[in-house]
């Protein structure tokens, strides 16, 4: 056990399986994660920055405002060369706040139609302020976008994104591959290491 006490972490998400994930990744039993719904927060919190970096302090920021001494944001999404870096922050809404994954898939393919360069990368960046103290982790998954769906399982442009490595898209290669070359798994094994090498010292 790295600490002398549970470290209790408020992640900025209201999505339990996201922590789950982070969990998974992390391993640390002396680190209790607990979501936006482990103390009940039912404000929306408007994420209106420009930039994954802007937006994972904004949520961090808000919940370290209300009184949440160690607190973590994330903020991750696609950007495609091609498209200047689009969907970028809009990743979630590319074909508009009401639509599906698979209308963000639709309409990423119809943008590249035009397009032989089909360079993409996931990034996450993570936020975590710790009493005031403001720390950014960054993980980056490079790849291609395929020019149709490539199997129908995993969430978002998985159908899509051929990692660099591999021949088939996340949606094939399944949630072991992706847990050990994701974005979001390079970002929070970067922050664990910051977490264990900071209680070493």
């Amino acid at each position: 056990m790295l600490f002398s006490h549970m470290l209790t972490i408020i992640f900025a998400t209201g999505n339990p399986h996201k922590v789950e994930e982070v969990n998974s990744i992390m391993n640390m039993d002396d680190v209790l994660l607990k979501n936006l719904n482990d103390i009940h927060w039912t404000t929306e919190i408007i994420e209106d920055g420009v930039t994954f970096k802007e937006n994972a302090f904004i949520k961090a920021n808000t919940l370290f405002k209300e009184g949440h001494p160690c607190v973590l944001a994330e903020d991750s999404g696609l950007v495609v060369e091609a498209l200047n870096g689009a969907p970028g922050i809009f990743s979630a809404r590319y074909a508009g706040s009401q639509k599906s994954h698979a209308d963000n898939n639709i309409k990423l393919l119809q943008e590249l139609s035009t397009h032989q360069n089909r360079k993409a990368k996931f990034t996450a960046t993570i936020c975590y302020i710790e009493h005031g103290k403001i720390h950014y982790f960054i993980g980056e998954c490079q790849g291609e976008i395929l020019s149709e769906l490539d199997g129908d399982k995993g969430f978002g442009y998985d159908p899509l994104f051929k990692p660099n490595g591999y021949d088939r898209s996340f949606a094939i290669l399944g949630d072991r591959i992706k847990s050990n070359i994701s974005h979001r798994a390079k970002a929070f094994i970067a922050f664990t290491e910051f977490l264990k090498q900071k209680n070493l010292k």
